[in-house]
């Protein structure tokens, strides 16, 4: 599907780190041999993960399945312990998260279809605790694909709810319809942050940023403070809404947060970005199965904040809770009919925003189970996220730790901007 294809020039990049905390021997502690078998029977059932791709002169990517597998690594790290990566305290949370060194982490895969589209890495400490880093071309995987293979893997038996591997699901079921949407698709859906008609620039936002020195680090938000913002957010909002999620609530102070440290102005014709999974949207049209969809399926949303005023947390939160509480089914097939309107050319879509130096952009996992992946006697990850972050202003907001209710957020700003928030001392004012 064009939303798909569309991915196809990001990567997933994501490490789990398992901690050795009974000092089992490497023989013992999520061992090598069990981890290769479970792997090739897990990729039985998600054959795309094993297959080759191309890509035709439109951009559309098609994936044989081929079943060569996957690019599998182990590697040794024989002088450092779990403290050289994510360093203990004697705090409650146990970690020091704010500094995690994700450096030497990332796993690579070929971005010219030449090779394997999933790349896995096991990396043995000297403690034998185990750092699992994997990396998957996005246009076959998103946050949400990614748990359900992890967690799979994980239990070393069949997946609980069979992968869906069909995209039908995404056009309209009619021809009269299927007529109609190829008329609409020409015009730009209001909440779609792709635009056909851009011209290619050489000198992106993304180039730019490249230079430029980014300091990247992990925060934690307690319940407590989540729960106190949820609060704070919910206060002045209109009666046309019925809540303010825990999501909508921190995106909005991180949006005041990153304004503040970089100086940005909210009346300046600033958008919100969003990636939306659209997975539930389909299952009253379609069935509970679209739920286990395996792919990419996030939709990328954005709306303006009202220049005449400056913007509030209730405000923002409302807004943000807007733009993806109003999509449907009927939305998000316009959506992925515009990607391939015209001549087909999924080259065409380009972002209509600046997300490193005037837009903000946050993409959610919260509650994607990506904390849940236990291979047996490893425990639950101490922690999982992206192992390499380059750029400034756009974040995500990662997976709730089930112990506590609480989230980690990876932030990136210009080593300026990073100094001004420290200053202002903005981050965790609800903590």
């Amino acid at each position: 599907m064009a939303v798909e294809s569309n991915a196809k020039q990001f990567s997933v990049n994501m490490i789990w780190i398992y901690s050795n905390t009974t000092n089992l021997s490497k023989d013992d502690f999520m061992p090598s041999d069990q981890l290769q078998m479970t792997l090739a029977d897990t990729l039985n059932y998600f054959p795309i993960l094993a297959s080759r791709a191309t890509e035709d002169t439109k951009g559309n990517v098609t994936m044989h399945l081929t079943n060569e597998g996957v690019l599998y690594t182990e590697a040794e790290c024989p002088n450092q312990t779990l403290d050289y990566f994510i360093p203990q305290t004697f705090l409650d949370e146990g970690f020091d998260y704010e500094h995690i060194n994700t450096s030497d982490l990332a796993v690579r895969i070929k971005t010219d279809w030449t090779g394997p589209c999933m790349s896995i890495q096991v990396t043995r400490l000297k403690c034998n605790s185990v750092i699992l880093s994997i990396s998957a071309s996005h246009c076959l995987t998103d946050a949400e694909s990614m748990s359900h293979f992890i967690n799979t893997w994980a239990s070393g038996k069949p997946p609980q709810k069979m992968p869906m591997f069909d995209k039908t699901f995404i056009l309209y079921p009619t021809e009269q319809q299927q007529q109609q949407q190829r008329i609409n698709s020409q015009t730009r859906p209001k909440d779609c942050v792709f635009n056909r008609n851009i011209n290619p620039s050489s000198n992106t936002p993304f180039i730019q940023a490249q230079s430029q020195r980014v300091i990247s680090k992990v925060y934690v938000f307690s319940i407590d403070e989540l729960n106190n913002l949820k609060k704070e957010a919910s206060k002045d909002i209109s009666k046309s809404i019925d809540y303010i999620s825990t999501y909508d609530a921190l995106y909005a102070h991180m949006i005041l947060v990153i304004a503040a440290a970089t100086q940005t102005s909210l009346t300046d014709n600033i958008k919100i970005l969003q990636s939306f999974n659209g997975r539930s949207n389909f299952v009253s049209c379609c069935s509970s199965t679209v739920l286990n969809y395996f792919g990419s399926f996030p939709f990328w949303l954005y709306d303006e904040i009202p220049s005449d005023r400056e913007p509030t947390l209730s405000s923002l939160a409302e807004l943000i809770h807007k733009m993806y509480s109003k999509q449907s089914e009927h939305t998000l097939r316009e959506y992925n009919a515009y990607l391939m309107s015209g001549d087909g050319d999924i080259n065409k879509n380009r972002v209509d925003a600046d997300i490193i130096n005037h837009d903000f952009h946050c993409v959610s996992w919260r509650k994607g189970n990506l904390l849940n992946a236990n291979f047996d006697n490893s425990g639950f990850p101490i922690y999982s996220g992206p192992t390499n972050y380059l750029y400034p202003r756009y974040f995500p907001m990662m997976d709730t730790y089930a112990r506590d209710g609480s989230i980690n957020i990876v932030l990136g700003l210009r080593e300026e901007d990073y100094k001004r928030m420290i200053q202002q001392n903005m981050l965790h004012k609800y903590r």
